[in-house]
């Protein structure tokens, strides 16, 4: 790319790398080389745009290898495309950096350049992209709402069941064994890093040997670096994206089971290695043959994510939720965590993802409310690719949230690392190299505060509209199930199996509730706790009231600590629960999980920007989706 430095050369083969990996092949290289040829110019400016021309590429569901099949069909005109976005994005970048005249200017000198065949290529471009509009507007027909999910479990008999729980728990402490002992160990050597370590990858291995349940719980904790260590929140976020899979041939024999038709009758093509993995099941990466199109025969909706449950994963889940909520109560005292509320309806909502019936209802429920917001997508399906245990979606482009970040981290490391290489192969351009480092890693922030800042701004502008809006909300809200697409700054959310709402009555409650509780009024927060008390106890409310207002001021007070960083919501949530929990009250299964899933997307939230203020920020969604409020009357 012309650059100046090593360190910028690296982020621009950086930049070409992602995207050659995304798609592959001799198209996706002759894609990606058109973008780039055009770029002779060796200034600052150049290198800038550089990115610019790359990233149409990545825009569109199609990715790098639509751009490919539309090269293969017509080069030429391909051709001129690249170059009339290229044309634009220099020119608007000229524009920002120069004060307006020298980009203006620019502009019409590249437009005029391209002349008759840039008209002719901005022409197709925007066929090109009223194609994608069409086909991210195209309707299916819906899901059926399933039935609550009833759990195998509960139709058994009772030696079938005391047979499975016995089974079952000789399974879960020859798991655990070796986590166990590492524990042990690193109590004794607590001040040896080997063992650390050696502790740190038992608890990831025996984890994900657990099972469903286990993983989902390491996933929410891992959203929680609040309330752990950074090595041990690095260690569980490996459960978002890197869960045991199970081997292709039990997938293609339960597309079989449940479609009645073999793989190659279905697909076009079909990955056997499985892009992602998690708690429930995993994905492959296909392309249904144009007969089975999602949207009809001959239809446009043939790129598709095939997740495949896994093998037992619903027999397991059953007894091993019960083992989760011990585990909650015996580590309240250590981890400072506690869930005093109805789980068995809470139970319900976790269960419930077991069904990809009930996902796939989710997804279209989502879509369907966030139908007009270009910044929010979910995945397309259609009611006869969908079972209990098969899911078929439209496929997503973008990278995962994880990842981002991860990517960011990594480039900042491999920066440093090659410094300090230079430092003692060539000392006497120590200071030349400084410089260059110094501006490489600013710039690096500068652009991960950035992309970090739209992502917030997507993220929980999407959270408070589920909650407050819609009442309903994405119950699983971790870094490995959104993408983000930054060419066209959208993001996609997958793996909608959990999601939580209130029931009719408890809605309008629960949002003058949450303003209570965002604007530190203690007499609200009271009232509206006792109405969701599912307790028959006593509550001694005058004591209750000194806690709440004690927990209002730790947090909200003018006397709070650090007062110019912004509320630490799920905290503050935690330490009504604990007053909760001490009173004796049981909150309503369905106001649980709904605080429950507000934690896990704050948790999002805190990852991606520290310093944004949740409670804050969450009043105006409340005023202005919730008007009724302040009526009279719940």
């Amino acid at each position: 790319l012309g650059a100046s430095c090593a360190p910028a050369r690296r982020f621009g083969a950086m930049l070409l790398n992602r995207a050659l990996a995304r798609r592959g092949g001799p198209l996706a290289r002759r894609s990606a080389a058109m973008a780039i040829r055009p770029l002779g110019l060796r200034s600052a400016a150049a290198r800038q745009y550089a990115a610019a021309a790359g990233r149409p590429l990545l825009i569109g569901r199609g990715g790098l290898r639509a751009a490919g099949r539309r090269l293969e069909a017509n080069m030429s005109t391909a051709r001129v495309v690249v170059l009339r976005r290229f044309a634009a994005s220099a020119g608007a970048a000229a524009e920002r950096a120069s004060g307006g005249s020298f980009g203006r200017g620019l502009l019409a000198v590249t437009v005029g350049t391209l002349g008759a065949g840039g008209m002719y290529g901005y022409w197709h471009y925007w066929r090109m992209d009223e194609a994608l509009r069409e086909e991210e507007e195209v309707e299916l027909a819906l899901v059926p709402e399933p039935s609550v999910f009833v759990h195998p479990y509960e139709v058994w008999p009772w030696y079938r069941k005391a047979w499975f729980a016995m089974r079952r728990s000789l399974y879960l402490a020859w798991v655990f064994a070796p986590f166990v002992a590492a524990s042990t160990c690193l109590m004794i050597f607590s001040d040896k890093p080997a063992w650390r370590e050696l502790w740190l990858a038992q608890m990831l291995n025996c984890t994900q040997n657990a099972g469903a349940a286990f993983q989902k719980f390491g996933q929410w904790l891992s959203m929680r670096p609040d309330m752990f260590p950074p090595d041990v929140i690095e260690t569980l976020s490996k459960l978002r994206s890197d869960a045991p899979s199970h081997p292709t041939s039990v997938s293609r024999e339960t597309l079989r089971l449940q479609f009645g038709r073999e793989v190659a009758e279905m697909f076009e093509s079909f990955e056997d290695e499985p892009v992602a993995s998690g708690s429930v099941g995993q994905v492959h990466r296909a392309r249904l043959r144009p007969e089975f199109a999602l949207d009809g025969p001959g239809g446009k909706l043939r790129d598709v994510a095939v997740k495949v449950q896994h093998p037992g994963v619903v027999d397991s889940a059953f007894m091993d939720l019960d083992i989760v909520w011990k585990v909650v109560d015996f580590s309240q005292h250590f981890l400072h965590m506690t869930l005093p509320f109805n789980r068995g309806e809470f139970d319900v909502v976790i269960q419930a993802q077991m069904d990809f019936t009930r996902e796939a209802f989710n997804l279209q429920q989502f879509s369907k409310n966030f139908k007009h917001e270009r910044r929010i997508r979910f995945p397309k399906v259609s009611h006869h690719f969908v079972t209990p245990t098969v899911l078929v979606e439209t496929w997503a482009d973008g990278q995962v949230i994880s990842n981002i970040l991860e990517d960011f981290d990594n480039t900042k490391s491999n920066i440093l690392e090659d410094f300090d290489t230079a430092k003692t192969t060539c000392k006497e351009a120590v200071t030349r190299c400084e410089d260059a480092v110094d501006e490489a890693l600013a710039s690096l922030a500068k652009t991960k505060r950035e992309v970090q800042g739209r992502l917030c701004s997507i993220l929980y502008d999407m959270s408070m509209k589920m909650m407050v809006r819609d009442n309903f909300v994405h119950g699983d809200l971790h870094g490995g199930n959104i993408l983000y697409s930054e060419g066209d700054n959208h993001v996609t959310v997958l793996d909608a199996g959990i999601a939580t709402s209130l029931d009719r009555q408890t809605f309008k409650p629960f949002g003058k509730f949450l303003h209570a509780l965002c604007s530190g009024n203690t007499d609200t927060i009271v009232e509206y706790l006792q109405k969701f008390n599912e307790s028959k106890l006593v509550v001694n409310i005058d004591e209750f009231k000194q806690d709440i207002q004690a927990i209002m001021d730790k947090f909200m007070g003018p006397l709070r600590i650090n007062p110019d960083m912004p509320v630490n919501a799920a905290d503050m949530f935690g330490e009504v629960m604990f007053s909760m929990q001490r009173h004796k009250m049981l909150l309503k299964g369905d106001v649980a999980s709904t605080l429950f899933t507000i934690s896990i997307s704050e948790g999002l939230i805190r990852q991606l920007d520290p310093t944004f203020d949740v409670a804050t920020s969450a009043l105006p969604y409340v005023v202005r989706f919730m008007p009724s409020l302040f009526t009279a009357g719940d």
